[in-house]
């Protein structure tokens, strides 16, 4: 009796503790890949402007030539310049229009990359 007894409250147990196998996984809770993605958008953006600021410290202290210089700051640019078409696609995908952060763009990309590798300039340059 007591065998039989503890072999079916394991059997319950195995199956409890199996259970979420058995379910369909979700990573995410529904409407949240975008903003996952939007955060991995914006994350590699400030990698691209970063790596573009490191670039301009670089060349002003001789580090790289003007012509390589030339050539990287183009291709960080469109790299940039991807990442941010890439998120007003996904605004624009969104049914409300706005932007995950709650940020909203009248300008294009080119603009807006412009706007915003000044605007860390001046977060990065040394206040006397």
């Amino acid at each position: 009796m007591i065998p039989a007894l503890l072999g079916i409250v394991l059997a319950g147990l195995g199956l409890w503790i199996l259970q979420p196998l058995r379910l369909p996984r979700r990573l995410a809770a529904p409407g949240s890949v975008d903003d996952v993605r939007w955060k991995e958008l914006v994350d590699a953006k400030h990698a691209v402007y970063r790596s573009i600021l490191d670039l301009e410290f670089d060349r002003s202290v001789g580090k790289v030539a003007e012509e390589d210089y030339g050539i990287l700051l183009h291709q960080h640019q469109t790299e940039a310049l991807a990442l941010l078409h890439e998120m007003d696609a996904l605004v624009s995908a969104a049914d409300g229009g706005s932007r995950p952060d709650g940020s909203a763009s009248a300008v294009g990309p080119e603009e807006t990359l412009e706007a915003e590798i000044a605007a860390a300039r001046e977060r990065l340059r040394p206040t006397t």
